[in-house]
């Protein structure tokens, strides 16, 4: 007589699908990840339309551009580009996330999902040639970010650090059209163990490229402040809510 198959229940899983989770439970360790930023000031208006209340712009209007090689514990190897800026959250300085492009559906996914960061799909090259760090970015065909920094003299630590906290917008839509989003929040988050080292400083230079997808050629490049090449290993963990729209 045959036995009756007895199914066993999928384990429970962090993420979608319940089959096999796309990406696991904070925290995140970063390892030797390989950094390039550029700095620059924008246009005050186009930057207080970039950064919701009740943040605050930077007096300076300075934005940042990085461009990093990541090797990541819970999402593996990929190449991030993120534009950001500092701003004001009740009386202490943060980081604030404006846009990201990456080209790994695992981190785009735990990024948007958990904390809110707002991530797309792009394709990302980064080298080091001669005493040249550059970097491209590129969705729909596009070249949206053209990005360089001349190697000329060795920097310090204290050049790159910034506030440890960063802020993302979290949206998530109602399934019901017309209905009021399910998710409408700030969420704050803190990075630890931050350690940084070779820290490279000199000249840089950004450009953005004019795409009806990805309209960054509308942010004004005003004036180009400083360009680094560092590496970096940090830890990611979860992160809180820290003002709701909502409520």
């Amino acid at each position: 007589m045959a036995k009756k198959n007895s199914a066993k229940p999928i384990a429970e899983s962090y993420s979608m699908p319940a089959l096999s989770g796309l990406y696991g439970m904070p925290p995140f360790e970063y390892r030797d990840s390989q950094n390039l930023l550029v700095c620059f000031e924008t246009d005050a208006k186009v930057l207080r339309q970039l950064v919701p209340a009740p943040l605050t712009p930077n007096a300076e209007n300075m934005m940042f551009v990085t461009v990093t090689d990541f090797m990541c514990s819970g999402f593996g190897r990929y190449y991030e580009a993120h534009m950001f800026t500092q701003a004001l959250f009740k009386k202490r300085v943060v980081n604030y996330s404006i846009y990201l492009i990456l080209d790994n559906d695992v981190a785009i996914c735990g990024g948007r999902e958990i904390w809110g960061f707002p991530k797309k799909l792009g394709r990302l090259n980064m080298s080091l040639k001669d005493d040249v760090a550059s970097a491209t970015v590129e969705r729909g065909g596009i070249k949206l970010i053209d990005i360089a920094m001349r190697m000329s003299e060795f920097g310090t630590p204290e050049d790159v650090a910034g506030p440890a906290e960063w802020i993302a917008h979290k949206v998530i839509p109602s399934v019901t059209t017309g209905a009021p989003h399910e998710v409408d929040q700030l969420t704050s988050t803190t990075l630890t163990n931050i350690a940084i080292r070779e820290v490279h400083k000199g000249r840089g230079s950004l450009q953005f490229g004019t795409s009806p997808s990805d309209p960054f050629h509308e942010i004004p490049i005003n004036k180009i402040l400083g360009g680094f090449y560092f590496r970096n290993d940090v830890t990611l963990p979860d992160g809180k809510v820290a003002h709701n729209y909502l409520s």
